[in-house]
C-alpha cells in the first residue's frame, strides 16, 4: 500500500496519504479540497551499508562539535580569567 505526497493547489498544503484498496480518494485535510498535486517522494533504502554510513557520519559531526565546543570553552577561560 503506497504512501502519495500531495500538494494542495488551493491553499499549498503537503500532505502524506495512505492508499488503501477501499479508500476514497485523495483531500486536503485543511481545506478538503480535491484539487490536488502528486508529487515526486524521495525514498530511503536501508541496509547494513547505509547504517554504518550514517554512523560514520554522525561519529563524524559529533567529534567537529565536540573540538568546536572545547575550543570554545578554552577561548573563555583565556579572556575571562578567574580570580
Amino acid at each position: 500500500m503506497p504512501i502519495y505526497e500531495y500538494e494542495c493547489r488551493g491553499c499549498g498544503r503537503r500532505f502524506e496519504f495512505l492508499k488503501l484498496p477501499s479508500s476514497d480518494a485523495a483531500a486536503c485535510p485543511s481545506c478538503a479540497g480535491t484539487d490536488l498535486e502528486r508529487l515526486i517522494s524521495m525514498f530511503a533504502p536501508s541496509s547494513d551499508g547505509s547504517r554504518q554510513v550514517a554512523l560514520a557520519d554522525g561519529r563524524k559531526r559529533a567529534g567537529k562539535v565536540q573540538r568546536e565546543k572545547s575550543a570554545a570553552d578554552a577561548e573563555y577561560v583565556r579572556n575571562h580569567p578567574h580570580d
